[in-house]
């Protein structure tokens, strides 16, 4: 029986996605060292994409082959495409929400889970009673009736990508910016053709491709990224600012300077690895405080900056409040050997009447004013004497 697809042209495009993702993993290793959820979901697209380039030849290769071994095969790989394929979507999702925001809401991880877990539960009655695809005697796969479910849940699934991207850039205004149309793009078309046309195997490919750019893009951002904490530096403080300073009409934020109490201590009681524990455990909390509203930036040794999306003064208060909150309760639930707090000082943004360091200075002046209040209280945490 001569198949209804060309396996030259398969083993190719998929040895292209092999390729891709190889150098990839080699060149992205570094991101195992910092395991925050957005590298951890990035690494797991990776590899769930690298899998699939191997098992769609195989799947493709076993296809009309007769006996049981080629029918245990095609089942094997025409499921685990299925699943690959949504679960990398649902990473991208993972990945952009902790990228963006440092964070995922209940009701969305909520979300994220029932619907990949009834995409699953398909595959494993599929062994059983055919729904989503089926093997014949020849051992020839056809489409069933859930198969266009599988193709629903997978477009949801980038739609939801969508609709995080667009909230988070609408809640942060021009604070928040990703190319995401670098994912999206060569994922739709690979998707549709595939649909379309029976026999022609782009999609892992096409996710490669998908990946690379989000890669690329992440590379090219590395400059403004904080080595220990993975946030923004000051670097990108400096462009963002002065990037604000030529269209100074076109903002409404206010700015946050935030700076650890006893810091110096815990370096030197406890040691430098835990000091730089605490530092990331504070970048942890402040992104969870602003979430899709805010920037965090490392702007010095101990030293925050946050750019919050708004200047209405009760708005930026709720997110002092927030932030202090969320330190009590790590205090609380972390047994860590140290206590976390910080002294804040808040400032709008106005660059018609203000220069860049002028705004910076005003910050960081109202931030020692409430850290001269805190240590007129706490003394024995006073920097001064240790």
């Amino acid at each position: 029986m001569n198949p209804l697809f060309n396996l030259e042209s398969i083993y190719v495009a998929n040895i292209i996605g092999i390729i891709l993702l190889a150098v990839m993993i080699v060149c992205n290793l570094w991101r195992l060292q910092s395991k925050t959820h957005a590298n951890m979901n990035l690494l797991a697209m990776m590899f769930l994409t690298l899998l699939s380039c191997v098992a769609d030849p195989i799947s493709y290769t076993m296809k009309g082959l007769p006996g049981l071994l080629p029918k245990i095969a095609v089942y094997a790989t025409s499921t685990w495409l299925f699943a690959a394929n949504m679960l990398s979507v649902f990473c991208w999702n993972r990945f952009l929400a902790y990228y963006l925001n440092g964070s995922m809401s209940r009701k969305t991880r909520r979300m994220l889970n029932v619907t990949v877990s009834i995409g699953l539960l398909l595959l494993v009655i599929n062994f059983f009673h055919p729904i989503v695809f089926s093997i014949d005697a020849d051992n020839l796969y056809s489409r069933e009736k859930f198969y266009f479910f599988f193709l629903i849940i997978d477009y949801l699934l980038v739609i939801n990508s969508l609709i995080t991207y667009y909230k988070s850039k609408r809640n942060g205004g021009i604070l928040k910016f990703f190319p995401i149309w670098v994912y999206i793009v060569p994922i739709l078309l690979g998707g549709v053709i595939q649909s379309l046309f029976y026999g022609i195997s782009v999609v892992p490919t096409s996710i490669a491709i998908s990946i690379a750019g989000i890669l690329a893009s992440l590379q090219n951002e590395m400059i403004y990224r904080d080595a220990l904490t993975g946030i923004f530096n000051r670097a990108y403080l400096d462009y963002k600012l002065n990037k604000f300073a030529k269209r100074p009409n076109k903002q409404s934020i206010t700015g946050l300077m935030l700076d650890l109490n006893g810091f110096k201590k815990i370096n030197d009681d406890l040691g430098h690895s835990i000091g730089d524990e605490a530092l990331i455990a504070t970048t942890r909390i402040l992104q969870r405080a602003v979430g899709s509203h805010g920037i965090v930036i490392r702007y010095a040794g101990d030293e925050f900056i946050i750019l919050i999306n708004t200047q209405d003064d009760s708005e930026t208060q709720t997110y002092i409040d927030r932030i202090q909150k969320l330190f009590e309760k790590y205090n609380q639930d972390s047994e860590k050997p140290y206590k976390l707090t910080a002294s804040i000082g808040s400032h709008k943004l106005n660059l018609k009447e203000e220069s860049v360091d002028s705004f910076i200075n005003t910050i960081d002046s109202r931030m020692y004013e409430n850290k001269k209040a805190f240590y007129a209280s706490h003394r024995v945490l006073d920097r001064r004497k240790h």
